[in-house]
């Protein structure tokens, strides 16, 4: 592994700051996005621009989207983090990288909590088959997605120590 990293270092320098990049282009438009809403939403409450929803419902009907987009960012970062361990010898994981586990437990949680939020929302259909066939898809698919992130937690738990150890061995 260290003989395929040593022959690709400068790919990974690139693909490095290629993350690091993307993930600072990611912030500003979605600082960006917020302001505007913000601004939008603020405007509609006075009046000044008509046709906008109330602010407290741009908070609610945005806020899960600006949570996946910050969870989003954040695993580009951990990324970057990750191929930067992997190249440099004398670098320590960031902080994202040593907590990445917590970040994929985290966002399992907040995506079951986004199928529950979208449940109680949205109107439900009169026939109790199309109901049961939604939900059905729904939770299945959340399970999944669900399923995937504690395991990819998992495997990020026991690969970094595997990593530290192979770096030491050098």
């Amino acid at each position: 592994m260290n003989e395929i990293i040593e022959k690709n270092r400068r790919l990974l320098r690139f693909y490095c700051e290629t993350l690091r990049t993307i993930a600072s282009v990611i912030l500003i438009l979605q600082l960006i996005a917020v302001c505007a809403m913000t601004i939008f939403a603020l405007l509609s409450k006075f009046g000044l621009w008509p046709g906008t929803k109330p602010f407290n419902m741009v908070i609610i009907t945005f806020l899960p989207s600006y949570l996946k987009a910050i969870f989003f960012w954040i695993g580009i970062l951990g990324l970057a983090q990750f191929v930067r361990y992997l190249y440099e010898n004398d670098y320590l994981p960031g902080w994202i990288l040593r907590h990445g586990d917590m970040f994929f437990y985290l966002y399992a949680l907040l995506t079951i909590l986004e199928v529950v939020w979208i449940y109680m929302t949205n109107d439900h259909s009169p026939s109790l088959y199309t109901q049961a066939i939604k939900i059905s898809g729904s939770v299945l698919g959340t399970a999944v997605k669900v399923m995937v992130l504690v395991g990819l937690g998992q495997i990020l738990r026991h690969l970094m120590p595997v990593i530290e150890e192979s770096k030491s061995l050098v």
